[in-house]
């Protein structure tokens, strides 16, 4: 009985840890920027989202539906990345060659743009695609879903982390991916609701400006620069399996609010961003 208790914590551990590519920023990270998105819907993009989704639900209650979705719906997998290698020459016009098929997170917002703006589009097709748009502007604003390393997004690249206690001996293993996802945390534990009011308090209209705008594609290419010169410039290349054959501990940079700077701008960025495309398509 020992051993199996022991054996299934230690899958459960596996699990938390080794999340596919198509997982991002966890709830914690998708809600922040669903409620920092419904805080500047206009009255009428308020009227939309509520005619489509039911008047007790939101941009919150929907916005992990995507994740939940993924595995019984394989093919809707794809759609939340795009596979940009950090260590070539990259441009954004690259992005069009690597998204094939439409079957990566720039086209695939793109379509649900079109959906939700085709006024002969049955209520169901639109519904689908407002719960896809809500999540995968946030998956294209998480820097390890717009880059890769041979290493599946940072999912394959393990290492030791230490929390507040830098130079205690107690650490928990982590992969770079799923830290990301959780807020640079191995569990978030932070408020949504109090994380999106706390990012949006300091805001200035001048970055509201500068940043609700672009495309898609523009904003991938933004996270896999941020991905490239910002998270991968300190790492070898390829995967660290094996608890991290590298030996060596997460950089010193998450151990500042270094990297935090960078998860909330893009927390923000995303929801800004969310709010103006639905602001945009809703508008009379």
């Amino acid at each position: 009985m020992i051993l199996r208790r022991h054996s299934f914590l230690l899958f459960f551990i596996l699990f938390l840890f080794t999340q596919s590519p198509l997982l991002a920023w966890g709830a914690v990270g998708h809600k922040t920027i669903a409620f920092i998105a419904q805080d500047r819907l206009t009255p009428e993009a308020w009227t939309e989202v509520h005619r489509l989704l039911g008047p007790s639900r939101d941009l919150v209650s929907v916005c992990t539906w995507a994740d939940m979705i993924a595995h019984t719906r394989s093919e809707t997998a794809p759609w939340h990345y795009i596979q940009v290698n950090v260590r070539e020459e990259q441009n954004s016009y690259d992005l069009s060659d690597i998204c094939r098929d439409h079957q990566c997170v720039v086209d695939q917002i793109e379509r649900d743009e079109e959906i939700l703006k085709d006024r002969w589009a049955p209520p169901s097709a639109k519904r689908e695609a407002l719960k896809f748009l809500v999540h995968f502007v946030g998956d294209v604003h998480q820097p390890l879903h717009c880059a890769e390393d041979n290493d599946r997004g940072g999912n394959e690249k393990w290492f030791r982390y230490y929390g507040s206690q830098k130079n205690s001996n107690r650490y928990t293993w982590v992969n770079l991916h799923s830290f990301w996802d959780n807020l640079l945390e191995p569990h978030a534990k932070e408020n949504p609701r109090k994380l999106a009011a706390q990012l949006e308090q300091n805001l200035t209209e001048d970055q509201v400006n500068a940043w609700q705008g672009g495309t898609p594609k523009d904003w991938a290419y933004e996270s896999f620069r941020i991905a490239r010169d910002n998270i991968y410039s300190e790492l070898p290349a390829g995967p660290l399996m094996e608890k991290n054959r590298w030996g060596r501990d997460l950089p010193e940079d998450y151990y500042t609010d270094t990297m935090r700077k960078i998860v909330d701008e893009r927390l923000l960025k995303a929801g800004l961003r969310l709010a103006y495309l639905l602001n945009q398509i809703f508008q009379h």
